[in-house]
This record gives C-alpha cells, structure tokens and sequence, in this order.
C-alpha cells in the first residue's frame, strides 16, 4: 500500500511539473504571475512551487489568464486555492529576492577602478 501511495505521489507530480512546464513554454498568461524564474539554488524551489499552483489549475480545470480562476465552490477546493495562493506568493518572493540571478553580469570597463562596498 505505501508503494502504492509513493507512486501516486510521484505521478501527481510529474504531472504538476509537465503542466507547468508546456505552460511556460507556451507563454500561458497566467504563468507571467509567478514572477521570472530565478536561477541558482532558488530555481527548484520557484519551480515547486509553480508546480503546486499547476496542479490546482489541472485539477479544477482552470483555463483563463487569472492563475486561479472563479470563486472556489467547494470547501475543498477552498483549502486547495489557499495552498495555491501561498505556493504563488512563495514564487514570486523567489523571483522578487533573487534578482541577480537573473541579471546579465555587470560590464567590465578596463582601466576604470571597481566601485563598491567593502566590508
């Protein structure tokens, strides 16, 4: 049974990932609210959490540009928008927070001294 449950867990992410991944590679609209990928150790947690926000808009058939859709009908699927929302909020952090990441690295002018803070 728990190998049963092991690899249902697996599939359900594999199918969370696929979801998000075809998502941004399409351009989807609803994917712009994740905030820019960040690169680095930040990167796998950006995209887990873009993955919990995936699998909520698989599940409850969600099409639109708005990453959530309508009002959430059921009880549960109240409790599954806010696990959604905070996986979105917890991107876009990411994005926010790691900015250099995804920065092209500053230009280098020769015989110009470096400016900056020294500790």
């Amino acid at each position: 049974m728990h190998q049963a449950l092991v690899e249902r867990a697996d599939l359900i992410e594999s199918r969370a990932a696929a979801v998000l991944d075809q998502a941004l590679q399409a351009g989807e609209p609803w994917t712009r609210a994740l905030g820019a990928a960040p690169r680095g150790p930040a990167a796998v947690a950006w995209h887990q959490n873009g993955c919990a926000v995936a699998a909520y808009r698989n599940r409850y058939g969600i099409a639109g540009a708005k990453p959530f859709g309508a009002v959430p009908e059921s009880t549960a699927q109240r409790l599954d928008a806010a696990r959604a929302r905070a996986a979105l909020i917890a991107a876009q952090w990411l994005a926010d927070v790691h900015p250099a990441f995804n920065a092209p690295a500053a230009p280098v002018i020769a015989d110009r001294p470096t400016v900056g803070i020294r500790l």
